[in-house]
């Protein structure tokens, strides 16, 4: 998976207004099925979210924790679904992308 500096995203995220969030979606999940085998490409979870109104994301969430855990991190599934239902989720992305960082 793809080492992303977490300041440089986090200034994407807010400058972009939320473009930059769905390259890395699509990005992210084009890795992890790419490392994993499982789930979705990239343009078949972009879809998902979109048909579902987003609904999807929250699954997806809390399947990435558990797919970066098979890889060696930290199971944070949990702590990533409780997210969605708070205002925090937004950090989420770049707890997901920390965990990637570390893997290496």
């Amino acid at each position: 998976m793809n080492n992303r500096d977490l300041v440089p995203m986090i200034l994407l995220y807010l400058f972009t207004f939320g473009i930059y969030a769905i390259y890395w979606h699509f990005k992210f999940q084009e890795e992890l099925k790419e490392k994993t085998g499982e789930g979705f490409g990239g343009l078949g979870h972009l879809l998902m979210l979109l048909f579902t109104f987003g609904i999807y994301g929250i699954y997806w969430q809390y399947a990435a924790g558990k797919r970066l855990a098979k890889q060696g991190a930290e199971d944070r599934s949990l702590i990533y679904l409780i997210f969605n239902f708070t205002p925090i989720a937004i950090i989420n992305p770049f707890l997901m992308q920390q965990q990637a960082n570390e893997l290496k």
